[in-house]
């Protein structure tokens, strides 16, 4: 079995407290899952999109970020769990620290950050970021200070043969202890669309199509692969459609096809072909999506008048009624009975 890949940063403490020594050592190790070596383009991609798309979805679907982290941490929280994100924004005199995103579910504290590339300076400043998320939290007595670093995990949107799956530090104090601190790296284009559905990952769905950035020269020219790709985001999109409405959370696919679409737009920004036929299709399932809601609505509608019509026919008091109907639908209802 191939060894867990790892980047370790060694780093002893004074007994001034300032770091006096430190070097970075990569273990390298054939990767986990696969030896194939995914999507990673030369091209330097401003993050703001990729950025933008996981802010969207932490703050307006924080529910999707639960898989996320039962997924990375072996944890089994459920979909309804409590979920309180914390302020990312910590001041030093140096300057300001900003991390992605820092939640608190059931007394635990967790750090993730969104990574659009592999970054070798990673291992470090996820322990600086847990530092100042523990510091911000920290508990003190009279002469004693109590820290508790959060569970962090990186999300890599892309990823190499040398990216590790663990990223750690280890601190050794003036007594010789050392104490490893090790953050988790989620490689996204690990994940097929099968486990992405089975595992409930859905917030993964923006970024699938950055595993095809390899092939976009192709897509462009070759309809034929062309239309594989849209048949298979269009059956990405409809069952995302089916297992939302099955959860109640219908709601959520406006968003998420909406996000799907932002992303695949930027990535085929170049493709001309590709990208017109992806907005179309987008556009469509969208479009068939917004009808069926309203069809929904109107039959749950109609249903509804029906019964306060026979409820006003049967005598049912006004009290009572405001307590089932709205004014709309009891005024409708009075008219017809």
């Amino acid at each position: 079995m191939a060894r867990k890949k790892t980047d370790t940063i060694n780093t002893n403490i004074s007994k001034a407290g300032k770091t006096t020594k430190k070097s970075e050592k990569v273990k390298k190790t054939t990767v986990r899952k696969s030896k194939k070596v995914v999507s990673t383009t030369t091209s330097e991609f401003p993050a703001t999109i990729f950025d933008s798309v996981y802010h969207t979805i932490v703050t307006r679907m924080p529910q999707l970020i639960i898989p996320v982290i039962n997924d990375a941490f072996k944890t089994r929280y459920s979909k309804d769990v409590k979920i309180e994100q914390l302020r990312n924004e910590f001041y030093r005199k140096n300057g300001k620290i900003i991390t992605d995103s820092i939640f608190l579910i059931e007394g635990h504290l967790y750090h993730i950050e969104c990574q659009s590339n592999p970054d070798n300076t990673m291992a470090i400043r996820m322990f600086e970021y847990g530092f100042e998320i523990a510091l911000d939290r920290a508990k003190t007595t009279k002469d004693y200070l109590r820290v508790q670093l959060p569970e962090s995990a990186v999300l890599y949107l892309r990823h190499n043969a040398d990216t590790p799956d663990v990223l750690s530090v280890e601190v050794s104090t003036p007594k010789g202890d050392s104490v490893t601190y090790e953050s988790k790296v989620i490689k996204v284009q690990e994940y097929t669309k099968d486990v992405i559905f089975r595992k409930k990952l859905l917030m993964f769905l923006p970024y699938y199509i950055m595993r095809y950035e390899n092939e976009l020269d192709v897509i462009e020219s070759d309809q034929a692969r062309l239309n594989r790709l849209l048949k298979e985001y269009q059956g990405i999109c409809d069952k995302l459609e089916k297992i939302l409405e099955e959860n109640g959370e219908s709601e959520l696919y406006t968003d998420l096809v909406g996000l799907i679409i932002d992303i695949s737009d930027y990535i085929l920004r170049d493709q001309v072909k590709a990208r017109k036929e992806m907005n179309k299709m987008g556009g469509q399932i969208l479009e068939l999506h917004s009808e069926k809601v309203k069809r929904i609505a109107k039959e749950e509608g109609q249903k509804e008048l029906a019964e306060a019509i026979k409820d006003v026919r049967n005598g049912l008091k006004p009290a009572d009624l405001k307590k089932k109907y709205s004014s709309e639908t009891i005024k409708l209802a009075k008219t017809i009975a």
